[in-house]
């Protein structure tokens, strides 16, 4: 179903707040707090996953909208039953009917050639739309975004408190290991190339999530992507001012460019991916100008993923170009293998003390590192809020003028959808790795519990 049509067919989805008074139990164990917090974050993939059809269905429109431009002599009855057809499955039926009736329609050189204008004035104003559809999609999105936050926080204090219980646990353990292998029902998450009897294996692989989280998290406490959107965001408005104006002035592209895939982690994320059918679940088939790099395996057949665009004009002057490259750059968490390991439950190896000691450390590290995120989130919010009432302006400007060429038209469209589509891809991959975090590291708390229970007091 066209998203576009849902959207709009929500009646005061404006003034919802679809996730007022967010409760959190106070009595819920860390592990149905985990659990509940990855609810959520799949809520919230959900969510990006209709905003990425949206902005879909816009480019779908755009392209139609050129096709149909370019129609010489008009559109045929043919022509605008195809036209119909095309347009029901990008807008909804409803929309359709508006920019065109084909009943209406004749077959003299004339009529066609108004069944033309008639159906471009209704694309065009079907456009102008876009931009509040897509308002409302981030309306709730960012209304999941919040409930995922405020479960996490909660989530990963409690986190924190069962760590430290299991870790004076282990520290105040002097007895022997009893059995030294157990049956484990979470050995596919946390396995590690679909390892999971090789206790230094998998501890390893759980303090390198650790390390990733840290790094990840960093850099936004620290504003650093926030700062390279922002800079990003000021050379495309710039840029859609001067279209607006007959103009062309834009330079420093490729700056940007490199920024964004530092922010990304590229020097972190390194690691060519050699799959082809892997490497096509992220890139396009065919498209030879967006790299792909990747981490190495981690627990439960993740990895992360750096998707970057390339400029190539030589003079960094296209427009168009660098919006395409902000649409396309991103993290992706996802499975680090086109098709996913055969990780079936069995008997995992007793951890001694000291790795219990170890993997109590890096769930408390990454708990903390989660939890401390919360101011960081908050100024990502007012950003988010700040970009949308920028590329408000602009779009409203836009759309005002009558007369404004269909180009400008499209910059500012694309604008609005490169912008706030950035910020929220980079929101929904850092609720995904954080989710995942935590579910791995409460894997891991349970591992270490069963692992002392194996142990005989002397």
């Amino acid at each position: 179903m066209s998203v576009f049509e849902n959207v709009n067919a929500l009646e005061g989805a404006d003034d919802a707040n679809p996730e007022a008074g967010v409760a959190v139990p106070e009595d819920e164990t860390a592990t149905a707090a985990v659990a509940d917090t990855n609810a959520d974050a799949q809520d919230v993939a959900q969510e990006d996953a209709d905003l990425e059809q949206l902005d879909e269905e816009q480019g779908a429109l755009e392209e139609v909208e050129e096709a149909v431009a370019q129609e010489s002599d008009g559109l045929s009855p043919t022509a605008a039953r195809l036209l119909s057809v095309t347009l029901k499955n990008i807008v909804g039926k409803n929309h359709a009917n508006k920019i065109i009736a084909t009943e209406n329609y004749g077959s003299g050189r004339s009529a066609q050639r108004e069944a033309k204008q008639f159906a471009l004035e209704g694309i065009k104003e079907t456009l102008k739309s876009f931009w509040e559809a897509i308002k409302k999609q981030l309306k709730k999105f960012y209304g999941k975004v919040k409930s995922f936050f405020i479960k996490m926080f909660s989530a990963a204090k409690k986190l924190k408190d069962r760590a430290e219980k299991i870790q004076k646990k282990a520290n105040d353990t002097v007895g022997s290991i009893e059995e030294k292998s157990f049956s484990f029902g979470q050995t596919k998450t946390i396995a590690v190339d679909g390892k999971y009897n090789d206790p230094s294996t998998v501890t390893s692989g759980f303090n390198k999530v650790r390390e990733l989280i840290k790094t990840i998290i960093s850099v936004q406490k620290a504003d650093t992507y926030e700062r390279v959107v922002d800079e990003a965001a000021g050379l495309i408005e710039a840029e859609v001012k001067s279209a607006k104006a007959g103009g062309k002035t834009l330079n420093g592209l490729a700056g940007v460019i490199k920024k964004l895939e530092e922010v990304g982690g590229k020097a972190l994320v390194g690691k060519t991916v050699s799959e082809t059918k892997l490497k096509e679940m992220y890139v396009p088939k065919d498209d030879k100008t967006t790299d792909l790099v990747m981490t190495d395996s981690l627990p439960g057949g993740k990895a992360i993923f750096l998707v970057t665009g390339n400029i190539k004009t030589a003079d960094n002057s296209d427009i168009e170009e660098f919006t395409k490259v902000i649409k396309q750059t991103r993290n992706i968490l996802g499975n680090d293998k086109y098709n996913p390991r055969d990780v079936s439950e069995g008997d995992v190896k007793t951890l001694t003390t000291s790795q219990i000691d170890k993997v109590c450390d890096d769930v408390i590290e990454i708990a903390e590192t989660a939890y401390t995120y919360e101011k960081a989130w908050q100024k990502r919010d007012n950003f988010q809020s700040k970009l949308e009432r920028e590329v408000d302006n602009i779009i409203k400007d836009v759309n005002s003028d009558k007369d404004e060429d269909s180009r400008t038209q499209r910059l500012a469209r694309n604008y609005a959808s490169a912008i706030t589509g950035t910020v929220r891809r980079r929101t929904t991959f850092e609720s995904q790795f954080i989710s995942y975090s935590l579910t791995l590291a409460s894997a891991m708390l349970n591992y270490s519990e069963r692992s002392l229970a194996q142990y005989k007091a002397k």
